[in-house]
């Protein structure tokens, strides 16, 4: 009895050693990325980077998953290029204007010109991103790989204070900005106010800041049509280098499988969060126009010609940024002539 009771115990214990040391084995073989944004973990854009964490893990049959630190817990704005390069984030949402010399190349999005629609121009700077040999080389400098591409939808403005009925009634006006924007609105009359994002909606309420240069969607997402008045429906250019880059030797310490589920979803997720931030953005300014949460935001869109002036403002800068590529190593000229092309591509495919 005594021998069959060992015997019985030692089964036992070999059954749930090998037990723990599977399941050891499994938590060992599961990669963690830490994904760091500045933004909050509510909005479309938010809502499609769970999307893609959910799928990752999916088609990894769990081999990589995806932790993300919002709000800037982890990572600002600022200091994103530093922290993903470095590794203390494995990925992150980036956005060029906040590092014009190390991404160069990448702010061709970011152009002031008119584009024909925010799917098209997000999908441009995605094929750039994985096959452009100046963006390809740039991010390999820096150490990281480009995943996707998010866009913003066209430049708005949101604004407190005194009616605005054209580009005019911005002179003298206190606003936020990020990119070459702010050099148009100098031009304009306008007192440009270099602001991160999420500290705009304080900028606004305290009055550092009477306008903020946004769009309908992140209006909505950082809440600033709470401590705001009018909304001035501009739709001309886009700040569209805005992407999720990679830290590239946790990037290469995948697996190929999985850096090739990576990059697939990495397209996906271009197209699916561009074309809903179109219809998103729409939306919002139908709500802003009716009332939204019991809150009047008067909604101005400026005609054909204060679009054209905007245009003939801009170019100056555009002329600028394509001559500065010299000082980086870049062609400018091709990687804009790159972007327009590829950006009239994708809007006729469209249309097809």
């Amino acid at each position: 009895m005594l021998r069959k009771s060992v015997s019985k115990y030692s089964m036992s214990a070999i059954f749930a050693t090998g037990l723990a040391l599977a399941v050891a084995a499994e938590a060992q073989a599961q990669t963690v990325l830490r994904f760091a944004d500045y933004g909050p973990n509510r909005g479309s854009r938010a809502e499609e980077q769970m999307w893609f964490a959910d799928e990752l893990a999916k088609r990894t049959d769990g081999r990589v998953r995806i932790e993300f630190h919002w709000g800037g817990a982890l990572l600002s704005a600022t200091g994103m290029f530093d922290g993903i390069a470095s590794g203390v984030a494995a990925m992150g949402a980036i956005t060029a204007a906040y590092f014009p010399q190390q991404l160069y190349a990448y702010s061709v999005g970011d152009a002031m010109i008119a584009v024909p629609d925010s799917v098209a121009s997000s999908m441009a700077l995605y094929e750039m991103g994985t096959s452009d040999e100046q963006m390809l080389a740039e991010f390999d400098r820096s150490g990281l790989v480009y995943i996707a591409n998010y866009t913003v939808g066209p430049i708005q403005f949101i604004c407190t204070g005194g009616p605005i009925g054209s580009l005019d009634d911005l002179r003298g006006k206190k606003i936020r900005y990020s990119g070459d924007i702010g050099k148009v609105l100098e031009q304009l009359g306008a007192n440009a106010v270099p602001l991160p994002l999420p500290e705009t909606y304080q900028g606004l309420d305290t009055g550092l800041v009477d306008c903020a240069q946004t769009y309908a969607y992140t209006a909505v997402s950082y809440k600033l049509f709470e401590v705001t008045n009018q909304y001035l429906d501009v739709n001309w250019a886009t700040l569209g280098s805005n992407g999720v880059l990679m830290n590239k030797s946790q990037f290469e310490a995948l697996g190929e499988e999985d850096q090739q589920v990576l990059r697939e979803l990495g397209r996906e997720f271009t197209e699916r969060l561009a074309r809903r931030i179109e219809g998103d953005n729409r939306e919002v300014i139908e709500n802003f126009r009716a009332g939204y949460e019991g809150r009047t935001i008067d909604v101005v869109t400026p005609g054909p010609e204060e679009i054209a002036r905007l245009d003939e403002l801009g170019q100056p800068f555009v002329d600028e940024w394509v001559a500065r590529g010299a000082s980086v190593g870049a062609d400018g000229a091709r990687l804009l002539e790159t972007y327009r092309t590829l950006t009239t591509k994708y809007a006729t495919e469209a249309q097809e």
